[in-house]
């Protein structure tokens, strides 16, 4: 007999469906790749802030807000930084102890969105690496 079978013409559907539907799928998953990658730097370069603030004297941390001048910011898109050092909050530290509170932000522009990673330590006199 001539022609197709109907198991051999939904195999066809299903295969040519299957790669429809991943194809349809890459621009979504180069994305997020995108996205990751971003978030993972920004993670990277805040955390290298809090480690070489952690590698300063405590009485060389002066309560101020500064610019992150890391050249890892110039692979994010329309990146800035930020580190901001301010004594304890007395809510916290309630015992008048010798910390500081230390906030690094990273910004960047995922999409035309804003995206930020934002973290926080607190750092004493005395304390680790001190």
């Amino acid at each position: 007999m001539k022609g197709f079978s109907l198991i051999e013409m939904l195999l066809v559907v299903v295969t040519v469906s299957t790669i429809v539907f991943l194809l349809a799928s890459l621009p979504n998953a180069f994305l997020l790749m995108t996205k990751s990658k971003h978030l993972s730097l920004a993670r990277e370069i805040a955390s290298k802030q809090i480690e070489d603030i952690r590698a300063t004297a405590f009485v060389n941390l002066i309560n101020d807000t500064t610019e992150i001048s890391d050249i890892r910011l110039n692979q994010l898109p329309d990146a800035a930084g930020a580190k901001i050092i301010a004594d304890c909050e007395a809510a916290v530290c309630t015992n008048e102890e010798n910390i500081k509170q230390v906030t690094v932000t990273v910004s960047w522009k995922d999409n035309n969105q804003l995206q930020s990673v934002s973290l926080n330590t607190f750092v004493g006199e005395g304390g680790i690496n001190q």
